[in-house]
């Protein structure tokens, strides 16, 4: 049961983040992705303690498990952040998407490696498969319907991203061996990113210039709050179920970042037939992983 629960969230999950990443992505012309990814922080702080309070059980408190949620946070959402955003304005959301899910692969390694997680061959074959499908993506997709492919500096974006939060999705996960409180775990992560990106600011000059807080937080507050609701999901579902397993079903959020572009970016994002079967060889993937097939 508490299985089925640890699945569930974390699908609600990526719906959830993908919907966000359409609404960046809608106004991501109009900013950088270093102030999309403090603006995004920034709003889930704002919103993140209420539930923090709530639903924590403070007596139980562990400096040990705190210290290394604001280690994850550093990695996740942090880098993780800058990565993706960046990754989302070259190549746009469903390619950026698609190419992030290979982060499983590097989750599940060190699950295996760092928490004695055991996966089946069915797992692996998942895994790879899923692989196979970012690969495809990202060799034959024309950036936004052009006639050209991406560069490696764009297509190593979010690579670059995906091992970063599986690292971070490591961390986190013993953390709540130590402290299991989500919600708190998600607060410590989202102030310990805002410290990154302060830090930034402080020390350079061009980059706080092309901060505008009024302009950034119209455009991108909503989709602000829907990754602070992601990732209040992710965290309960790491409680519930290991590793591998909740990262491979994040992964499932390609598959609705092309079918919100669909909806919402036709005029932004051409979805290619390579796309499609990306994305379909993702869900066998996560199939496979999930036991589902």
């Amino acid at each position: 049961m508490m299985g089925m629960l640890g699945a569930t969230l974390a699908l609600l999950a990526a719906t959830c983040s993908a919907f966000s990443i359409i609404l960046v992505r809608r106004h991501s012309a109009a900013s950088n992705a270093f102030n999309i990814s403090f603006i995004i922080s920034l709003s889930g702080v704002a919103i993140l303690w209420l539930p923090a309070v709530l639903l924590t059980d403070l007596s139980a408190f562990s400096v040990a498990g705190c210290l290394l949620f604001a280690l994850s946070g550093v990695l996740s959402p942090a880098l993780v952040r800058l990565f993706y955003y960046s990754g989302l304005k070259r190549i746009g959301a469903p390619v950026n998407a698609s190419l992030f899910s290979i982060y499983p692969l590097f989750s599940s390694v060190l699950g295996v490696l760092l928490l004695g997680e055991q996966l089946s061959i069915k797992n692996w074959a998942g895994i790879f498969i899923i692989i196979f499908g970012s690969i495809l993506v990202a060799a034959t997709t024309p950036r936004n319907g052009l006639n050209r492919v991406f560069s490696k500096k764009d297509l190593a974006l979010p690579l670059a991203g995906g091992v970063a939060l599986a690292i971070a999705n490591i961390i986190r996960k013993y953390a709540l061996t130590l402290y299991e409180a989500p919600a708190i775990g998600v607060l410590v992560s989202y102030v310990f990113s805002l410290i990154v990106y302060s830090i930034v600011l402080a020390y350079h000059t061009q980059t706080r210039r092309k901060l505008s807080l009024k302009r950034d937080w119209q455009l991108f507050w909503i989709a602000g709050i829907g990754q602070a609701v992601s990732w209040i999901l992710i965290f309960y579902a790491l409680s519930y179920e290991q590793v591998s397993t909740v990262t491979s079903l994040l992964v499932t959020e390609p598959l609705f970042v092309v079918l919100f572009a669909h909806l919402f970016l036709r005029k932004l994002e051409k979805i290619s037939p390579n796309l499609v079967i990306g994305t379909i060889l993702t869900v066998f993937g996560v199939a496979l992983i999930t036991g589902a097939l």
